[in-house]
């Protein structure tokens, strides 16, 4: 179904896009040094039922879809902004800072799933990524929608391995956190989380 140089250039660039950090890994991160290793995978699982989500959705009814979301694009992009400022404000105002107090309620494991689907949504660069980059390395001579699942299972395998190590070189961090390092760090996760929000809501539609 694909021929092995144009499997591997997809791999190659999949990877390329993933490891650079984003809105989803900014939101993964900050929360990984927040509440450690189990939250960020949490946030990550959400954020790949995301994922699976627009590959079905592709997959399915690709140019339907397209339209659709991007018609949509000003509104998802300012409730991402707002969502993820909130998340950024938290930090900054200590209302969600970096503690290591096991005492300290936990938000519910879907809490978290959803959290990691809703910005994985929010950001419409990742719908644009698998609407117009996966059919490029459709074959034409075979049904096209597995080809696109595949390829989307491609990408998500290789968001789950740069992510995850993300993931874990922010959840050891945290455990070096104290007194006023930790204030530092909850600031720039703020930080981190605001800008990203200023970015979203300033992105173009397609």
């Amino acid at each position: 179904m694909f021929d092995l140089a144009s499997l591997t250039t997809f791999i190659i660039a999949a990877f390329v896009v993933v490891i650079v950090p984003g809105i989803t890994v900014s939101a993964i991160v900050s929360t990984a040094l927040a509440r450690g290793f189990k939250a960020g995978m949490l946030i990550e699982l959400g954020a790949q039922i995301g994922r699976l989500s627009m590959v079905v959705l592709v997959a399915v009814a690709l140019e339907a879809v397209t339209v659709a979301v991007t018609a949509s694009f000003f509104w998802i992009k300012l409730i991402g902004a707002v969502y993820l400022a909130w998340i950024g404000w938290g930090y900054l105002s200590s209302r969600s800072s970096i503690t290591l107090d096991k005492s300290r309620a936990e938000p519910t494991a879907w809490r978290q799933v959803v959290s990691g689907f809703f910005v994985l949504w929010s950001n419409p660069k990742a719908f644009l990524f698998f609407g117009a980059f996966l059919p490029q390395f459709v074959n034409p001579n075979y049904p096209a929608w597995p080809q696109v699942v595949i390829l989307g299972l491609i990408e998500m395998g290789a968001a789950l391995i740069t992510d995850t190590a993300y993931i874990i070189i922010a959840s050891r961090a945290r455990h070096l956190l104290t007194g006023k390092l930790a204030q530092y760090v909850n600031k720039a996760a703020g930080v981190i989380l605001i800008g990203a929000a200023v970015w979203l809501a300033l992105q173009h539609q397609a």
